[in-house]
This record gives structure tokens, C-alpha cells and sequence, in this order.
């Protein structure tokens, strides 16, 4: 098809329906430039031109779409080389864009081309370019300077209002994905206290328990990897006790490693770095978590290496190894090896996919080595702290000294019926007094019926309207001139910006989380009160 005649018809051209919204952004405003203008996409480089640009070329018109090579013959080498140096490295071009002439036969003179990538997150989906101010043989006056600024910065308003819609909608997903596994998680525990243990049916909910989980890890995985690949995840790096965060994570991964009969060690030693603990915290669950699950039997060790002004955390195992021709391909999404029969209690092939990614965005680097029969070591470096700072306070808090919540009034809050009515019925077994509402009105209802305050909140982040759920602890605290302790349910991935401030004896948990994690944080937060 003819992109120049669709245009003087005033009807869409073609473009790839896979197209991201930036993309198609680009290509309505190269469209309705004044100015020759062209986007450049994919790996051939397809040229999908404007009426002006079309007019620049000396040849018959090309369909949209067309290979760079094709439409413009011997002025594409130098071009190719500056679209590919954009696409590799988007952050090489200044604010103004990049700069380059094209000459050759299939022009009907030489032109500057002015060069803008356009970004899905932090990818490079394509380049958009205006020929720059000067006069084309034949072609309409070249757009002066000032219209070329106001339509570059109309380009990227638009790729950066794309972007933050994507960010709120993976949110939103985020949060709304993650509800109904939460009130599922929260009815088995509620019909597992129900059914006696040696009954037949409690076999069937403990597969239960385990098809739910398969669709939990992959939920959480696909969600991160979205998160990730949106450019919407900022690190931000503080000073942390390195050798506490690892230890952790060891005594986390432990029973895991109980269960396969291997053995799991560490060697730490204090030490202080500077890095996104949440980021980090993952980067390493993941990478304990697969060696965990690919060694069948020996040893599992994560170990802490000085190197120069940074610490090596590696994390070897004595699994079955990874082929040389393999190494690169272990970082793709649904890639595993020997794994043939897609075995999903041996995970989904995302792991080292997010490592990767995390580790990226972090400029932390990540290295493998392997030999096959003998095992694997996967190691990250992390910068060591400069300035020694207290570590971050309000951690989720163990499990208390005591064994009940009987007696115990909690304040539970959730938008979600299913939700919060799992919620009741998990709390009431436990022999808690509830108080369930599901927005800040329904709180002060609630609270207006009461004698005395709530022993503890517990409380979804994101509510109806405007409120959080920060808004109803901090609500709660102001009625009563007490901080009553507060847990806050979140299903969204990584940090929220719901979630900023400083808010004492408040802690997070994500969903979906386990009936015992609530429980036992539950305990630990009144034992803290």
C-alpha cells in the first residue's frame, strides 16, 4: 500500500497491531507533521514515512513498512550505524536528539535527519526522525526550528503519558490480580482447621493448597517481569547490613532445602552495602530458590566475597550443571533445563529472567559459571557502603513469645467482599473479635459502636476513591491518641507510591500471603504493642 496516498486521503496507514502505544504515538505524529518525517521500527529498520519525507525521495514511493536498505540504497550504511548505536544505547542521545546526513541516489538531495528513540519503559521500540531546517529539491519548505522542538516535545509528552498509563493500569492489575488468590488462600485455611486430619478430604486440600501455590509463583512472576519491563521501577539504594539480609533469607529458604534432604550453608560476615533492599532481597531469593530446586542432592551455599570495594554474593549448589551453549539462554523468560515434562513444582523457567532484569536496573553485575555433572555458582556484586547508616526500621516483625490472638479485637479492612470476608472468618477462628468494613466510612461506623480502640488494624493498602489504607491507620490513631499497631495487605509488586512516609509500628505484608504468615505477625505485632 501506498503510505503517501492513504495520508492525502486522510485515512490510517498500516502499521503492526503488536505496536506499543509510544509507537503508535510516533507514528500519528510523523503522520501529521508538516515537516518530512519518518519512524524507523523493528530489526529490518521499516520505513513508515510521511507524505513531506515521501516527496524527498526520488524513486517510485515503497509500501510501508519497507526494509531502510531498500528505500534509501547507498545513504542507508551511515544512517544504520546511528540507529543501531540509539537502539543499543537510547541514553547516547542528547536532549536534542541525534544528528546525521543521508545522501545517496535515492534522494533527490542530501538531508539531515534529526533522530529521537522512541521507548517502550526503558526499550528502544523504534526512532523517530525530522529532516532537519534546510530546503529538499522539489520537497515543501523544511519546518522551522521552533515547530520542529514543539513536535519532538509533543512526541515524548506523549511517549511519557503512554508510560505512566501503563504503570497504573500494571498496578491496578497488580492489586486486583492478587484478591481473588488472596480469598481463596484465605478459605482453604478456614475449611483446613474445618477437616480433621486424617480424613480423605484432607489430602485433597492439601493438592489444593498446592495447585493454588503453582498459580500463585506464576502470577507473582509474570507480574514482576510486566513491572520490570515497563521502565516504572526506580531503585532506591540505601545503606544496609548485607550479612543480615542474606542471613535471613537463608533461614527462609532452609525448610525448603530440609525437605530435598540437602545440605545448606552460609558464610557471612558483617558487612554494609549500598543497594534497593527490596531489589536485592529478590535478586537473591531467586537465585537461593533455584539452586534449591534444581540440585537433587549435596549442597546449597551462599557465600559473601570481598572484591575490591564491593562484596561478591554468591550462591553455589551441587546440581546437575549448565551447558556452555545454554549460559544466555537460562536468562530467557520460560526457559529450563531438565525440566522436559514442565514440572511446576520446579517453577516456570522466570526466575533468572527477573534476576537478570533486576540486576540491570540496579548496574549491579551478575555472572554465571557451571560445569556440567558438578554444579553451578551465580554471583552478583554489590557496591559496599560508603557511610555506615542505621538500618531501616519497622521490618515485619517475627513471630510473637505468645500462641493466641483469642480475646483480641482486630479492625480488618479490605474493599474486596471475597477478601475481607475470608478475612473475618480466618480471624473469628482464631478467636479474635472483628470489626470488618470495607472503606473509611464504613471504619467510622464501625469504630462508633465500640467501647474501647482496636487492638490492632489490619488493612488493605489501596481502598475506593482516594484512601489508602495508611489513611484509615492514621484515622484510627488520630480518634484515639494512641498508635494502635497497624499490618498493611498490599498485592501490588515491588514498592507502592501509596506506600511512602514514615508510619511507626506499621508493617507490610504481601499478598497473597499464607494464613500462618498472618498469624504469626499478627502475634508478633501485639507482642511489640
Amino acid at each position: 500500500m501506498d503510505l503517501t496516498t492513504t495520508h492525502n486521503r486522510g485515512e490510517r496507514a498500516p502499521y503492526d497491531a503488536g505496536w506499543p502505544e509510544s509507537l503508535r504515538t510516533a507514528h500519528r505524529i510523523c503522520l501529521a507533521s508538516v515537516a518530512p518525517a519518518v519512524l524507523f521500527t523493528g530489526a529490518e529498520r521499516g520505513v513508515y514515512a510521511n507524505a513531506p519525507f515521501r516527496d524527498c525521495l526520488s524513486g517510485e514511493p515503497s509500501p510501508a513498512g519497507t526494509p531502510g536498505r531498500i528505500v534509501l540504497g547507498s545513504g542507508w550504511a551511515a544512517l544504520d550505524a546511528v540507529l543501531a548505536d540509539l537502539y543499543a544505547h537510547p541514553g547516547v542521545a542528547e536532549d536534542g536528539g541525534r544528528s546525521v546526513r543521508v545522501d545517496g541516489a535515492a534522494l533527490r538531495a542530501p538531508v539531515d535527519l534529526r533522530l529521537t528513540p522512541v521507548l517502550d519503559g526503558d526499550a528502544v521500540v523504534g526512532v523517530f526522525a525530522m529532516v532537519d531546517c534546510r530546503r529538499v529539491s522539489g520537497a515543501p519548505e523544511c519546518v522551522r526550528a521552533d515547530e520542529y522542538e514543539r513536535l519532538r516535545q509533543a512526541a515524548r509528552e506523549e511517549s511519557e503519558r503512554a508510560n505512566a498509563a501503563k504503570a497504573r493500569f500494571l498496578a491496578a492489575a497488580s492489586h486486583d490480580l492478587r484478591q481473588p488468590f488472596q480469598a481463596m488462600r484465605l478459605f482453604l485455611g478456614v475449611l483446613d482447621q474445618q477437616i480433621d486430619p486424617g480424613a480423605a478430604a484432607h489430602a485433597t486440600v492439601q493438592k489444593l493448597s498446592n495447585a493454588l501455590e503453582a498459580g500463585e509463583r506464576l502470577l507473582h512472576a509474570l507480574l514482576d517481569i510486566s513491572i520490570l519491563d515497563s521502565g516504572q521501577l526506580t531503585p532506591k539504594p540505601v545503606d544496609l547490613a548485607l550479612d543480615e539480609l542474606l542471613s535471613n533469607l537463608v533461614e527462609e529458604v532452609r525448610p525448603q532445602a530440609m525437605d530435598k534432604g540437602l545440605t545448606l550453608k552460609a558464610r557471612l560476615h558483617p558487612a554494609r552495602v549500598h543497594a534497593d533492599p527490596l531489589l536485592l532481597e529478590r535478586i537473591v531469593r531467586n537465585l537461593l530458590s533455584n539452586a534449591v530446586r534444581y540440585t537433587r542432592t549435596g549442597t546449597v551455599m551462599i557465600a559473601m566475597r570481598r572484591r575490591g570495594d564491593a562484596i561478591r554474593v554468591e550462591v553455589w549448589d551441587t546440581g546437575f550443571g549448565i551447558p556452555e551453549e545454554q549460559r544466555a539462554a537460562i536468562f530467557e523468560e520460560f526457559h529450563q533445563l531438565e525440566n522436559p515434562e514442565r514440572d511446576r513444582t520446579r517453577g516456570f523457567g522466570l526466575g533468572l529472567a527477573i534476576v537478570q532484569r533486576l540486576a540491570g536496573l540496579m548496574k549491579l553485575p551478575l555472572d554465571v559459571r557451571s560445569q556440567v555433572g558438578r554444579g553451578s555458582v551465580f554471583a552478583v556484586s554489590v557496591p559496599l557502603s560508603r557511610i555506615a547508616t542505621a538500618p531501616r526500621a519497622d521490618t515485619v516483625p517475627g513471630a510473637g513469645s505468645g500462641d493466641t490472638l483469642s480475646g483480641r479485637t482486630v479492625l480488618a479492612v479490605d474493599d474486596e467482599e471475597m477478601v475481607l470476608f475470608g478475612l473475618r472468618m480466618m480471624l473469628e477462628a482464631w478467636g479474635c473479635t472483628v470489626v470488618a468494613a470495607a472503606d473509611l466510612g464504613e471504619v467510622i461506623a464501625g469504630l462508633d459502636q465500640m467501647d474501647n480502640p482496636p487492638d490492632i488494624i489490619l488493612t488493605d493498602l489501596r481502598l475506593p476513591g482516594e484512601s489508602s489504607g495508611f489513611d484509615v491507620i492514621r484515622r484510627v490513631r488520630r480518634l484515639y491518641r494512641r498508635d494502635v499497631p497497624a499490618i498493611v495487605l498490599t498485592g501490588e509488586t515491588f514498592e507502592s507510591p501509596l506506600a511512602g512516609g514514615n508510619h511507626p509500628r506499621c508493617w507490610m505484608l504481601r499478598k497473597p500471603l499464607q494464613p500462618d504468615e498472618l498469624r504469626q505477625v499478627l502475634i508478633g505485632a501485639l507482642d511489640e504493642a
